[in-house]
């Protein structure tokens, strides 16, 4: 069965957001585009091409297989990896680019410098890092009271170049009270040590950028930013979104409907009950391609819509919004139509949108991840493999035509 579902990745538009965040924060600080992950599951390769067209200065990654994967590409940009990046050797094929500086890894302890140190001493120039100060998230990096003394050891090493020091806020889209306490703690740990011409200090990522300036200080990594949304607090999203540009369309197709009865339950556990006789339509899409097991409605609560084309292959005709009814199963889900009659058979291989090039509604990426309880990010990396990739040239959402609100039926 031919896939049904389509993930269309607006590549100029990532490159227009590239470049609107990079005159967000002047020409003194550099931009790092975070394409960990397959770059949310939009491909790595493309995306990161689309980036470089934007002039971003650097792209980050978390593991290594994702840095050699790049390198193949031969990416004309350096490579941060941030995640503790161990067991390294002479010998490995992340130890060439290293040495040659086309990698830089973020150090997170004494343990792991002192295996870069090892393999530093193949090379006639440093390997660069950059050291992770833990101020607030309790994951990577070493804990601010024991920062100085990594810092002192990276320094100290003359086969290691301090090439940056890095945070990150664990709360930027939703606390700037608590994002300035955790970058003070940055500050404290960076002037307490003369650092070395060239380093740079970061912590920001697309929230912090547009919070607020004294966030940037030499370096941002923004990821959310190129795909043209701005997570968290809505006020961030709406001050950034007239800059940027959705660079992401999730599309599928209604492929068969049937009318039930008010009192009729829906999906496994009959979680809803229709309230009226209606139409339910059924999308070829389920948890297995990355909608959430508990996207849909239930009798007790309501949960996320999707934007229903009004006329059969028209993309420029009005889209209303369907809500998705009951549990989601592996393979598809239901949408609640509303009471279509005799015209229900007219919705059968109309498209609909999950994810609509949009900054707002209910089916653009921020709300359809907030209606399914989930973030964009997790939304993102779990659309599945069955769900086609296809890049295109321009993005026109349905969705940008709709004229009903969510909590009403087509």
């Amino acid at each position: 069965m031919q896939s049904d579902s389509l993930l269309h990745v607006d590549l100029a538009a990532i490159g227009r957001n590239a470049a609107a965040f990079k005159r967000l924060v002047g020409v003194d600080t550099a931009c790092c585009g975070v394409v960990k992950a397959d770059a949310y599951g939009l491909g790595a390769v493309r995306v990161s091409g689309a980036l470089m067209d934007g002039q971003v200065d650097m792209l980050a990654v978390f593991r290594v297989e994702e840095a050699l994967e790049l390198l193949r590409e031969q990416v004309g940009v350096p490579l941060l990896v941030l995640g503790p990046a161990r067991g390294l050797s002479p010998v490995h094929p992340l130890t060439s680019p290293l040495l040659d500086r086309r990698v830089e890894l973020v150090v997170h302890d004494l343990r792991q410098l002192r295996e870069v140190e090892d393999i530093a001493q193949a090379g006639s120039s440093p390997i660069r890092v950059h050291v992770e100060v833990d101020v607030g998230m309790r994951r990577g990096g070493v804990a601010v009271e024991e920062a100085q003394t990594l810092l002192k050891a990276v320094m100290a090493c003359s086969t290691v170049e301090l090439a940056g020091v890095m945070a990150q806020f664990t709360a930027a889209g939703h606390d700037g009270d608590r994002t300035a306490v955790e970058d003070a703690r940055l500050r404290t740990v960076a002037g307490s040590i003369g650092l070395p011409d060239g380093c740079r200090v970061h912590a920001a990522a697309t929230a912090a950028c547009v919070r607020d300036s004294s966030l940037h200080h030499d370096l941002i990594r923004f990821g959310m930013g190129w795909i043209g949304t701005v997570p968290g607090d809505p006020a961030l999203a709406r001050a950034m979104s007239p800059h940027l540009t959705p660079a992401v369309r999730w599309r599928s197709t209604i492929t068969k409907v049937h009318r039930i009865q008010a009192g009729a339950a829906v999906g496994y556990g009959g979680l809803w009950t229709a309230a009226a006789d209606t139409t339910i339509g059924i999308v070829p899409v389920g948890y297995a391609d990355g909608i959430p097991h508990t996207a849909g409605a239930t009798s007790e609560a309501a949960g996320a819509s999707v934007a229903v084309m009004s006329q059969r292959g028209r993309h420029d005709a009005p889209a209303r919004f369907a809500p998705i009814v009951g549990a989601v199963n592996m393979d598809q889900c239901a949408i609640d139509l509303g009471d279509a009659g005799s015209g229900a058979e007219a919705f059968v291989g109309r498209d609909v949108e999950m994810i609509s090039a949009t900054h707002t509604g209910p089916t653009s990426l921020a709300g359809f991840s907030q209606a399914c309880g989930v973030s964009p990010h997790q939304l993102l990396v779990g659309i599945g493999h069955r769900v086609r990739r296809v890049s295109v040239s321009r993005l026109d959402s349905v969705a940008d035509h709709a004229d009903w609100p969510a909590a009403e039926a087509v």
